[in-house]
């Protein structure tokens, strides 16, 4: 019989648990912060940008998805409307006329779903930019903010240290 817990050692990927190997806990305790003042004024600050940041996404984001749906909307009552018109058109001709026509409105009709799609991407797109810059703005600032927050409390201690040995 195999001794299968030297294969466990030798195996650092879990497939039941892909981040197994990484302790999250071990970082995040290795890591020094100083203590931070969450009734200071900046991070009091900092935090109303961030709420204000997800806001601001929040709103691009159902802004996007109202223009999504009114597209939608729009290209519905289209398609509609082209096919009573198609329907009166072809019932109008002959046979061959008919399959022509009907060929002709086929084709007609895939050229504008196609343009359709195109739309409704871009509307998608659109909406995905316009919320990622905004959190990726905040964020960026958010750390800049941070680290000011630290360097502050960093030199607080600092300055608490050398009066305490004084």
């Amino acid at each position: 019989m195999k001794d299968n817990t030297k294969n466990k050692e030798n195996n650092m990927f879990n497939a039941n648990n892909p981040f197994e190997m990484f302790d999250f806990q071990k970082v995040l305790s290795a890591t020094k912060l100083p203590n931070v003042d969450v009734n200071s004024a900046n991070y009091i600050d900092a935090q109303k940008k961030t709420l204000e940041a997800v806001a601001g996404a929040s709103k691009a984001v159902f802004e996007g998805v109202n223009a999504f749906a009114s597209k939608q909307v729009e290209i519905l009552n289209t398609a509609i409307s082209s096919a009573k018109e198609a329907t009166t058109e072809v019932a109008k001709g002959n046979t061959q006329d008919q399959a022509a026509k009907s060929i002709e409105l086929v084709k007609k009709a895939i050229v504008e779903a196609q343009k359709n799609v195109a739309e409704l991407s871009k509307i998608n797109e659109k909406t995905a930019n316009e919320a990622y810059q905004i959190l990726n703005t905040r964020f960026l600032d958010g750390l800049t903010e941070l680290k000011k927050v630290v360097s502050e409390e960093t030199a607080k201690a600092t300055v608490k240290a050398e009066t305490t040995k004084n």
